[in-house]
Formats: C-alpha cells, structure tokens, sequence
C-alpha cells in the first residue's frame, strides 16, 4: 500500500513538472530584471529577452517580436522580421526593408539551430549554429 501511494506522488510530480516546462521561455529561471542572454554564432549574434530578441547579421538585422518558447524537444517557430542590408550609403529611393520572417529552430544544451523563413526563398539566409553565452562573429557591411 505505501509503495502505491509513493507510486501516485511520483506520477503527480513529473506530470507538474511536464507542465511547468511546456510554457517556459529561454530565459526560465531568470528574473525579469536580468540583462538579455546572449547567443552567437558565425554571422550571427542574438540578444534574447522576455518580449522576443534582436539578431545582428554581417549584412542584416533582425527582430522576434515574440517570447521564444521551446517544446519539450526544444524546438520553436516565431514570427518576425529580417531587414536585409547592403555596404554603402542607404538612398531614400531605396531605404532598408523590413521582411517578414519565421525564425524556426531547435535548442539542445547550449546549442541552438536557427532558420530564418522568407517568402523570397532568393534571400533566405543560410542556416546558423549559435551557442549560449557566446558573443558571434559579425562583420558588419558599411
């Protein structure tokens, strides 16, 4: 009977513990407060907060303008923007556009794969490997 009952707790906690993490962000543990969590990657650096993240590209910006919340097998599908950028002047004919993007990815450990989804598959960026805490290598276009 008691190993019964011990069964019972046990099932309730992992069941609690499975829905805890369904809704938790990549910030989880981290309060409110806490500074962005840096990722990084070959041409790519991403700040992660609460309200979604920034990315810089060697040639791009980007923006998550939604918390990131991965599932239980740690992948996520976002919405956002990917603003493509070339060397030189901008011209006021032909200024910056922001594009709409679906950021798409998985996390395992510290590790992190990231596609970004345009509609003009000819812009569509190359897949990135970011690793947490890590600052990317980014060589800006001027």
């Amino acid at each position: 009977m008691k190993l019964r009952w011990i069964y019972v707790v046990l099932v309730v906690l992992c069941a609690a513990a499975v829905q805890a993490g369904a809704g938790a962000t990549l910030l989880q543990g981290r309060d409110n407060e806490a500074s962005p969590e840096t990722w990084g990657g070959m041409h790519v650096t991403m700040e992660v907060s609460a309200e979604g993240a920034t990315l810089q590209f060697d040639c791009a910006q980007g923006a998550i303008l939604q918390p990131i919340r991965p599932n239980a097998k740690g992948e996520f599908s976002v919405s956002g923007t990917y603003t493509p950028e070339h060397g030189g002047p901008v011209q006021k004919d032909n200024p910056s556009r922001d594009l709409p993007a679906i950021y798409k990815g998985a996390i395992a450990g510290d590790t992190m794969h990231l596609e970004i989804v345009l509609s003009d598959k000819n812009q569509q960026p190359e897949p990135f490997i970011l690793t947490r805490g890590k600052t990317g290598r980014v060589v800006r276009c001027y």
